[in-house]
């Protein structure tokens, strides 16, 4: 993961300064997100980026750790829970499988436009079954490249193999909504619900309890 903490790390400042494409979904999901969440709930949070959605969530909870492979995110992420005077988020500059993270310790893990982020998604699924309580939930949203119709899948991929030669674009995964499902149920979880977002890519937004 290293190449790609890199890349993020070079972006980061810019990531920040960025609007949100489609706040209406971005709003939608944290709602939908909230009606899981308990007050007394220890969420993970994988790839947080630069902290909006931890802190955003942070009042519905008892404590958030937020993590994410690129330092420099951690850093704004940091800056900006002190900005706005928020304790109960604790932001981590480390990968999921860093051992810092410990089995059976959450009662929610989140990856919000992650796991296709990674070379083994299904890896990250059974990391994050691993990382819950029993009977803890996981909720992804994933953007799911491959479940985009062909001639538009072909042309994304052209155009992110060349940005990736150029070091502008991560690894990303051209995952179907399909294989999203199947490598959560692999891992050991039973869906509770799943639909597709919509937008410009297909996304798969998904809530799933360890079993």
């Amino acid at each position: 993961m290293e190449p790609d903490a890199k890349f993020w790390d070079g972006i980061a400042e810019k990531y920040a300064k960025s609007p949100i494409r489609d706040m209406e979904g971005y709003q939608a999901s944290l709602d939908r997100t909230r009606g899981y969440l308990k007050p007394t709930d220890h969420v993970l949070e994988l790839g947080c980026g630069t902290g909006s959605t931890a802190l955003l969530l942070a009042q519905n909870v008892q404590q958030i750790t937020a993590t994410d492979f690129s330092k420099a995110m951690i850093g704004i992420a940091n800056r900006k829970a002190s900005e706005e005077g928020i304790e109960n988020v604790s932001f981590l500059g480390i990968d999921p499988f860093d051992p810092q993270l410990t089995t059976e310790t959450y009662d929610v893990v989140m990856g919000l436009n992650f796991y296709h982020l990674l070379d083994d998604m299904g890896a990250g699924f059974q990391r994050s079954h691993d990382l819950l309580k029993p009977g803890g939930l996981l909720i992804a949203k994933t953007p799911s490249l491959g479940s985009t119709a062909f001639f538009k899948r072909v042309a994304l991929r052209a155009a992110v193999r060349v940005m990736q030669a150029f070091k502008k674009a991560p690894f990303v995964d051209f995952v179907r909504i399909e294989e999203v499902e199947k490598a959560v149920v692999d891992a050991g979880f039973e869906i509770l619900e799943t639909d597709n977002v919509g937008g410009t890519v297909p996304r798969s937004y998904l809530v799933a309890r360890k079993i």
